[in-house]
Order: structure tokens, then C-alpha cells, then sequence
């Protein structure tokens, strides 16, 4: 059977009350209602008396006083009351009592003393008949009172039940779900709940409160461990990129050796958790690798028993080991091997072992990148070294071999001017080539530094000037051209070419250096000297320096002209466009083209 619901109980319970209060009132006013005429009947009954004593004493002055008790004795509400009060025996032995009376009143042979004693009869009687109509209307008083006393307590203890009713059935709970809700407020979600059984509202707000707060917390536990999850995540991505970082500034800020290599193993044993990892590096040729690198310390691994290359195809496997090759564009570089790996290797540890061995690759790519570049370097720097010998040692000594061989007929010929004459020349050979030679040792060991051209020209002049008495001044205003290193020391070697030839041939004081910037973004060499100016035949005069000069121009890809000044000197003027000035032009041009 359905138990009736908390709402129904509680209007119950205050319809019990009510009822209780309105039967207290209709009760209490009935009884009330009830002892109204009580008064009037007592009065009416007290009244017999005066009037009885006014006709025994004075009858011919109250003549009506018969009348008045004969319609005292038939009023309905003393009637009424008589009978009520059940003295109906009582009130008709009075009227007897009163027609005796009247009877010996009226009469004239009784005397005075007969009547008294019939008056004193009816008195006494009517006063048991008050006595009796009191007596009821008390009995009514104290009943009501009795009443009114029962009806209280009854109430008062009605009241208590239905309070403690209400406490117990619906205020509690409602207090205990308002603590659990305040508990669930500040993240507290035990929820004590005293779970009602009752199958009414309370019980049903009850358990579905408990059932809320325990789906609240699961997933207050899960989102818990959701963020714990992600937290740990974040902190190996953070120590993943961080490492990851460290490495790619290693290998991008200097040439990776075996130490950088073992304390990246190392590291990455302890980011990783992975106790047993090594790095075999192999030649692009070898099967066993050159460079062994294994983060624990007491692994004993014999590369010797086994073909490493396996290890670097995903096809092959080995027992207890994970393989991650180190290969780029198609070079294979080395392996890292995890040895006894856990059972379900992370995928973030997976990820960080693929991107070092990509990084690794890298730093192998690079560094045979940049040992190819030494080696372009190397043989660029032979090249110049034997270009520069044979423009002018090595010309010098063809020179000075025809001056041989002319010697040799004139010894022949015993013709002692011609072998004078080729003397001579071969001293002024002789003494080109060793200035040849030591201005190709102050070349070779010339550099720009990385403080650029400027500061190399500012030493250069410096120089001239300490070695001779000329007056040089240096303008340079191509300070936001950037300038390639080849561009830069063909610049300097052609202004140091120059100067030698203005110092040694012009016979001047002065020379002025100026490097500026053209409306066409070609830089402008000027290399002027007040001397004597130079002849129509320069090659001869100067030997080689000016085809040095005119072949450095043409590897610059620019324009060189020499010629004598109208006030006297000689000039040098050099333009070409730098590389970097060259991109400019070519998209100034494309620009100007799309433009049209």
C-alpha cells in the first residue's frame, strides 16, 4: 500500500489542529449557549419569593402578584431551563406548594399564623428550586472549564506531536540536505545523507540527493584525475621541449662531439624513465658503429656478434628492443636501441625518441655539411692561392726564363752588351718577383675580420701609412650595404693593389680612398693619387698588378677603369653590384615590369 506523501501528512496533521481549535470554540460556545438562561431562571425562581411575601403582607396593594406567579410557573424558558436541568419533580411540588399557598391566603377563616407556616413551605422550596438551578448552571461552568482545560492540553500536546513530527520528518531532513549542500559548496562530497526510506517526497529528494552527490564526486574524481593526467602530460611536454631545445642549440651553436652525445643519452634516460638506451653512430658504409654511447653504465653490449644496420630497418627486430633510426634524406647515420623496454611504452616517449633520433640525424647532417664546406673551402682557398701564383710568380718566372735562355745565346755569341742588358732585366725580375712574393704572403695572410671592411681598410691605411710618407684618406659611406665575404676581400685586395702601385710608381704625396653608393645600387670604388699619372703601356709599367687587378673586377662581375687625371695622378674607378643590392634590383625590375 502507498504510504501517503509528507505534503499530505503535514496538512494532516494542521487539519487535525484546526479541527481540534474549531471543535474547542462550537464546544465551548454550546456550553456556553447552554448555562445563557441559567441566570435568567434563577432570577425569575428568586423573584417567587418577593412576590409570595408582597401577597402575604400587602395583598390589596399588589393585586396582580397572583397573576405574575401563575405566568412565572408556565414561562417556557424557566420551563425550558426546568427541564434541562431535570428538576421538573421539583418545579411541580412548588406549584403545588404555590396553589396551597394561594389557596390559604385567600381564605379568610385561616389565620395569620397557618400562612406563615404555608409561606415558609413555599419558600423553602423555592429556595431548593434556586438552590437546584444554580447547582446546574456551576455544573455547566465547571464542565466548560473541564472542558476548556482538556481541549488545552489535548492542543498543546497535538501541537507537540505535529512539531515534533514536522522536526523529525521534514525539518531535519531539509537541515540535512542543506549541510550536504553546503558541504557539496566547498567541494566536500561525503554527503552523510540520513537516507529517508519513507516513500514520499523527502525519501525521494533524499536518495536522489545521495545518488547526485556520488555521481558528483566520481566525476569530480575523474575530472581530478582527467587534469592530474593532463597536468603530467603538460609537464613531460614541457621537459620534452625543453629538452628537444637544448638539444637543437647544441647542435645548432657548435659541432656536436661524444660528450654532447652522452649527456644527451643520459638525459633523455632520465626524462624518459627508460634505463637501458644507446646510440650506435656508424659510417655511411660501416656495419659497426664507430661511436657507442649506452646511458647504463653496467649494460655489456658486444656490436661484434651482430650486423648493426638490421637494427635500422622497422622490419627487423630483436627481442626486448625497441630500434629507432637516426637517418636523413636517405643517409643512414645510426640507431637508438631500448633495451628491456616496458611492456606499453608511453606515446610521448615514443614521439620524444623519434624527434632525438631526428635531431641526431640533423646534427650528423650538419656536421658533414659543414665538414664538406671546410673542405669547398680548402679547395677554394688552393685555388686562389694558385691562381695568385700564376698571375704573378708564375709570369714572373716564364719572364725570367726567356731572360735565361737570352742569356744563354749571348754567352754563346760572346755579345757582352746583350748579356748586360738581360742582366739588368733579370735583377728587375728578380726584384718584382720577390715583391710579388711577399705582397702574395701579406695577402694570404690578409682577412676581414667580423668587424667588416671598414675596420680592415682603417688597418690597412694605417699600414701605408706607417711604410711610406703618402697622405691617405679614406671615405667610406656604403655603411648599410651588406657585403659577402669574396666581395669584401676582392674590394680590399684591389684598394691594397692600388695603394702599392700608387706608393711605389706615382711619385705623389697624396691618395685618396672613396666607396660610395650609386642612384643605380652599384657601389663605387674611387682610388685617386696626385703623382705623376700613369703611361699608355700601365701592364708593363706596373708588370702584373694591373692584370691582378682587372681579373679581381671581372669576379666581382663589375667594371674597372684606369686612367691618368687632367690635373695630374692617376684614378682607379671600379663599380659593381653587391648581392645583396643585386636581389633588390632584380624584384625593383620584375616590380617595374608587373607595373607596365
Amino acid at each position: 500500500m502507498r504510504r501517503l506523501s509528507v505534503i499530505t501528512r503535514i496538512n494532516l496533521a494542521l487539519i487535525a489542529v484546526i479541527v481540534m481549535a474549531i471543535s474547542t470554540i462550537m464546544v465551548s460556545y454550546w456550553l456556553s449557549d447552554q448555562a445563557d438562561n441559567d441566570a435568567y431562571a434563577i432570577n425569575v425562581a428568586g423573584s417567587l419569593r418577593m412576590h409570595s411575601y408582597r401577597i402575604m403582607l400587602e395583598q390589596d396593594h399588589y393585586p396582580d402578584d397572583d397573576q405574575v406567579i401563575s405566568q412565572i410557573f408556565e414561562n417556557p424558558v424557566m420551563l425550558n431551563v426546568i427541564d434541562t436541568a431535570g428538576l421538573s419533580s421539583l418545579f411541580a411540588q412548588l406549584n403545588d406548594d404555590w396553589i396551597e399557598l394561594h389557596r390559604v391566603i385567600h381564605l379568610a377563616d385561616n389565620t395569620q399564623a397557618q400562612k406563615v407556616i404555608f409561606l415558609n413551605q413555599f419558600v423553602s422550596r423555592i429556595n431548593e428550586l434556586v438552590l437546584s438551578i444554580q447547582q446546574h448552571a456551576e455544573s455547566k461552568i465547571r464542565t466548560l472549564r473541564l472542558f476548556q482545560i482538556l481541549a488545552f492540553f489535548i492542543t498543546v500536546a497535538l501541537s507537540a506531536i505535529v512539531m515534533y513530527w514536522i522536526h523529525r520528518r521534514f525539518t531535519q531532513p531539509l537541515n540535512d540536505l542543506i549541510n550536504t549542500a553546503r558541504q557539496i559548496s566547498r567541494g566536500d562530497f561525503s554527503c552523510n545523507i540520513a537516507v529517508n526510506d519513507d516513500d514520499d517526497e523527502l525519501g525521494l529528494l533524499s536518495r536522489s540527493f545521495e545518488r547526485m552527490c556520488k555521481a558528483i564526486a566520481y566525476m569530480y574524481e575523474s575530472l581530478e584525475a582527467q587534469v592530474e593526467e593532463k597536468t603530467t602530460e603538460l609537464r613531460n611536454s614541457n621537459k620534452t621541449l625543453a629538452f628537444l631545445y637544448n638539444i637543437a642549440r647544441r647542435i645548432t651553436t657548435h659541432e656536436i662531439n661524444r660528450n654532447d652525445f652522452s649527456n644527451i643519452v643520459q638525459s633523455l634516460s632520465d626524462i624518459t624513465g627508460l634505463t637501458d638506451i644507446e646510440l650506435c653512430l656508424l659510417t655511411e658504409n660501416g656495419d659497426i658503429p664507430y661511436l657507442q654511447i649506452n646511458g647504463n653504465k653496467h649494460a655489456d653490449i658486444d656490436c661484434q656478434q651482430r650486423d648493426c644496420r638490421e637494427c635500422m630497418h622497422s622490419d627487423k627486430h630483436f627481442d626486448n628492443e625497441l630500434h629507432y633510426p637516426v637517418i636523413r634524406e636517405n643517409i643512414e647515420h645510426g640507431v637508438i636501441v631500448i633495451r628491456n623496454p616496458p611492456a606499453h611504452l608511453e606515446a610521448w616517449q615514443h614521439d620524444l625518441l623519434v624527434s632525438v633520433a631526428g635531431m641526431f640525424a640533423i646534427a650528423m647532417t650538419l656536421k658533414s655539411e659543414e665538414e664538406n664546406i671546410r673542405r669547398i673551402a680548402l679547395m677554394n682557398e688552393r685555388n686562389v692561392i694558385a691562381r695568385e701564383l700564376h698571375d704573378s710568380l708564375a709570369q714572373a718566372l716564364s719572364y725570367l726564363k726567356i731572360q735565361v735562355s737570352r742569356l744563354n745565346r749571348s754567352i754563346g755569341k760572346e755579345d757582352y752588351a746583350l748579356m748586360m742588358d738581360v742582366s739588368a732585366e733579370l735583377k728587375q725580375g728578380l726584384d718584382s718577383a720577390y715583391r710579388q712574393l711577399r705582397e702574395l704572403l701579406t695577402t694570404f695572410r690578409l682577412k676581414v675580420d667580423g668587424r667588416g671592411l671598414n675596420e680592415a681598410l682603417i688597418k690597412t691605411v694605417n699600414q701605408f701609412r706607417e711604410q711610406s710618407n703618402m697622405q691617405i684618406s679614406l671615405n667610406y659611406q656604403i655603411m648599410n650595404i651588406p657585403l659577402t665575404s669574396q666581395e669584401e676581400i676582392h674590394l680590399l685586395q684591389i684598394i691594397r693593389e692600388t695603394c702599392q702601385n700608387a706608393i711605389h710608381h706615382s711619385r705623389g704625396n697624396a691618395i685618396r680612398i672613396q666607396l660610395t653608393r650609386s642612384e643605380h645600387n652599384e657601389l663605387l670604388l674611387q682610388v685617386e693619387d696626385n703623382g705623376i699619372g700613369i703611361g699608355n703601356s700601365p701592364e708593363k709599367t706596373n708588370h702584373y698588378g694591373m692584370a691582378i687587378i682587372k681579373e679581381r673586377a671581372e669576379q666581382l662581375g663589375g667594371q674597372i677603369e684606369i686612367r691618368p687625371l687632367e690635373e695630374g695622378g692617376t684614378g682607379v674607378y671600379f663599380r659593381f653590384v653587391p648581392e645583396s643590392l643585386a636581389a633588390g634590383t632584380d624584384n625593383a625590375g620584375t616590380a617595374a615590369e608587373i607595373t607596365q
